[in-house]
């Protein structure tokens, strides 16, 4: 009857030597090296420690129903001025629009705002040539930190032609200048931004300067030429609230995640190597060894 291997094992051998032996200090050499030849190699690749990283979250965005509307129409005069806001740097503020509608839009259904449409309605005797929008919003950040910033959007507008409609649309998005270096609570910008505080230039200025601030991008602006001093002049805008991106330093823990991830990855490597160049260095007597053999007590 033919025999079939139905087991098998590997016979362990045992080296012995003196500590300060040849064969000890290769062996010690070895695992030293292969414990730290894996950082060498990470280190070069670009470091085990990630310097930033990146968390993409869409905000709670809410217009907070106060803007600032300046239509010009001749550099001499004073432009169309409709606003919220009742004084201008302890000057009163009159208003010039007959209607202003205003609509905030859930467009997936998910109970978050997405998008504001924004109109106005007023009349002038000459047809604007440029027109500055102010949009007042209050972006609410809550997984990788929690704040509540009040920001503006800013539109700008140049008109080559007159024009009776004039429309726009854009992308809303929260803008980040530097890197946060920590988690957690951020109390700095919740406040509110009131026009009365600052000229038109410094209110600006101090909303640019933020580590946080909102800006419109992707902007496309159409119109409807023509111009008829009878009929108002209609000034349409829709803005979306997109994802955007925040730079964050991970923190200790964080970075110990994928540390780990990457040294263990270069380190079984290495040790595999390391076996396999002491089992050939003693198997072929390159190192004298006291050999221990499992059927023997010698």
């Amino acid at each position: 009857m033919a025999a079939i291997e139905i087991f098998s094992s590997s016979v362990v051998y045992n080296y012995k030597s003196r500590i300060y032996s040849c064969a000890s200090v290769v062996v010690f050499l070895l695992i030293a090296l292969s414990f730290i030849t894996p950082l060498f190699l990470i280190y070069n690749a670009g470091g085990i420690w990630m310097k930033n990283r990146m968390h993409a979250e869409t905000p709670d965005v809410h217009f907070i129903y106060k803007y600032l509307l300046l239509a010009e129409f001749d550099a001499f005069k004073e432009p169309i001025v409709c606003s919220t806001f009742k004084t201008y740097k302890e000057n009163n503020i009159k208003d010039h629009c007959i209607l202003i509608k205003v609509q905030e839009n859930d467009l997936n259904k998910d109970g978050q705002k997405d998008s504001l449409r924004f109109e106005a309605h007023f009349y002038t005797d000459k047809p604007v040539k440029s027109f500055r929008l102010l949009l007042f919003f209050n972006f609410q950040l809550k997984h990788l930190i929690q704040a509540t910033i009040e920001s503006i959007g800013v539109f700008d507008q140049m008109l080559s032609q007159e024009a009776q409609e004039i429309q726009f649309f854009g992308d809303l998005e929260l803008r980040q200048k530097g890197l946060l270096h920590s988690e957690g609570l951020y109390e700095t910008y919740n406040h509110s931004i009131e026009l009365s505080d600052y000229s038109l230039p410094e209110l600006l200025l101090y909303n640019f300067n933020r580590k946080f601030s909102a800006r419109i991008t992707n902007e496309r602006v159409t119109w409807r030429t023509g111009f008829s001093s009878d009929k108002a002049v209609v000034v349409i805008g829709e803005l979306f609230y997109v994802e955007n991106f925040i730079y964050y330093q991970p923190s200790l823990w964080e970075e110990l995640k994928w540390a780990w991830v990457q040294y263990l990855s270069c380190l079984l490597v290495f040790v595999y190597l390391t076996k396999h160049i002491l089992v050939f260095l003693f198997t072929n007597r390159y190192l004298n060894t006291y050999i221990v053999r499992p059927w023997t007590n010698t």
